[in-house]
């Protein structure tokens, strides 16, 4: 599985989970996507998996999204080289503050931001 697959996927299955503890249980809607969920956890790697899951049990995301040169979560700025990898297509990282898994659909203009200001 490529990274940005690997990337939607534990989106989607963030969402997904975000989506189903809002029903309660024996909601034949939360059936559909617990159902869901579970196809989703199947396609996943066993590594990313567990590591999804273990900041489950803590209470904490997975997966966030880039703001500006910051991690979305611990809004920590990232190093340089960490933002200029996110530009390219299909990479995510992992915050060396909060440990969640970053991304970027922005990451080239972040990217371009961070060379232009090392350059000055």
């Amino acid at each position: 599985m490529y990274s940005a697959e690997v990337l939607s996927q534990l989106r989607t299955l963030s969402w997904l989970m975000g989506e189903a503890q809002r029903l309660p249980a024996g909601n034949p809607q939360r059936s559909i996507l617990d159902a869901q969920i579970e196809a989703v956890r199947g396609r996943l790697p066993l590594s990313i998996l567990r590591y999804h899951d273990e900041r489950v049990q803590k209470n904490l995301p997975s997966v966030s999204d880039l703001k500006g040169s910051a991690c979305g979560t611990c809004l920590q700025e990232l190093p340089p080289e960490t933002i200029v990898d996110l530009a390219h297509p299909g990479r995510f990282g992992v915050c060396p503050k909060c440990g969640v898994f970053i991304w970027s659909g922005n990451a080239v203009a972040a990217a371009k931001n961070v060379m232009g200001r090392s350059e000055g």
